[in-house]
């Protein structure tokens, strides 16, 4: 696909050009610095081809042929420039730690959305119904950057019942899609899922602006479910509460600090620090160190939630702490 050009003018009235890189164009790019000259070759002559004439079954075996022209062990290195010229594209949306497998996909999953409508949707849903692992994760990892949304909804939801990691964090970790397209309702259990399954609330693009009342509500739910059975609640899990603390989540954060646990004394204060309410005069007053940090910089939602991530171990599984 080439590249636009923009003409347009400066103040002086001097004419000169913007040019503005398609999506595709770049993950091209950043895929070219990463991998073998052969594989590259190897896809954009295949992306020629099938701008030429598209053609089902030759793209399905592309996209299966991946991973014979791929290292599937190796990972992509992208410039701080390149990943911020996708999220000018499509914010929230990134390819850190993506492996070579899952971006080349990626590539050839836009060219198909660059067809009609019944075409794509039916090869969308003939990749999805055969896809292996790898396949599975690198097709949702691609819905914010494919047409027909509103279509794709259904199956995104359908693929975090999964409970393979690598699938689930395909669809619910560094993508936008759910924030943008998901009702509350479908929100709300992939979060709580989140929760249950160890996996880091951090990098849900959007969490903060799709937080709701429910949602609060599930939170001291969840949390009385685990206190009662001797258990903690992941202390991120309480940035879902930021901006509804009811007098029951107040009484929550109270239970908070007779843990003694540093991570739940933080996620304290990161709830209260924005909310003046009076009446939670008391329970800021007893964490003026943590909300003194909040406002040197030194503690956030996304630092505590790094500090909480678990690795994931080589069966797919969340390691335990």
């Amino acid at each position: 696909m080439p590249r636009l050009k923009l003409k347009t003018f400066d103040g002086s009235g001097i004419q000169f050009e913007l040019t503005i890189t398609p999506m595709r164009d770049l993950l091209l790019d950043i895929l070219t610095q990463s991998a073998s000259p052969e594989a590259v070759s190897w896809l954009r002559e295949t992306l020629r081809d099938q701008e030429r004439e598209f053609k089902k079954r030759p793209f399905y075996y592309a996209f299966s042929g991946v991973s014979r022209h791929f290292d599937k062990r190796a990972r992509i290195t992208a410039t701080e420039s390149q990943l911020a010229g996708l999220e000018a594209r499509t914010p929230g949306f990134t390819v850190r730690e993506w492996d070579q497998f899952r971006l080349a996909r990626v590539i050839l999953l836009i060219l198909l959305g660059e067809q009609k409508r019944d075409v794509f949707l039916e090869t969308i849903k003939s990749l999805l119904n055969t896809a292996d692992l790898r396949e599975q994760s690198a097709i949702y990892s691609a819905y914010s950057l494919l047409p027909h949304s509103e279509d794709l909804v259904e199956s995104a939801i359908d693929g975090l019942r999964s409970n393979i990691v690598d699938i689930f964090d395909s669809i619910a970790l560094n993508n936008p899609f759910p924030a943008a397209h998901f009702t509350d309702a479908a929100w709300n259990q992939m979060v709580l899922k989140a929760l249950f399954i160890s996996r880091p609330l951090y990098r849900i693009e959007g969490l903060d602006l799709r937080k709701n009342d429910d949602l609060a509500l599930a939170i001291s739910y969840l949390a009385h479910e685990r206190w009662a059975a001797g258990r903690r609640i992941p202390a991120e899990a309480w940035r879902n509460c930021v901006g509804f603390v009811s007098e029951e989540i107040s009484n929550d954060l109270h239970h908070l600090l007779e843990t003694g646990e540093p991570t739940d004394r933080e996620a304290a204060a990161l709830v209260l620090a924005s909310d003046g309410e009076p009446r939670l005069a008391d329970l800021r007053g007893r964490l003026e160190g943590e909300i003194d940090a909040i406002g040197s910089g030194t503690l956030s939602w996304e630092r505590l939630g790094e500090k909480l991530e678990f690795p994931v171990t080589l069966n797919g599984s969340p390691a335990k702490p």
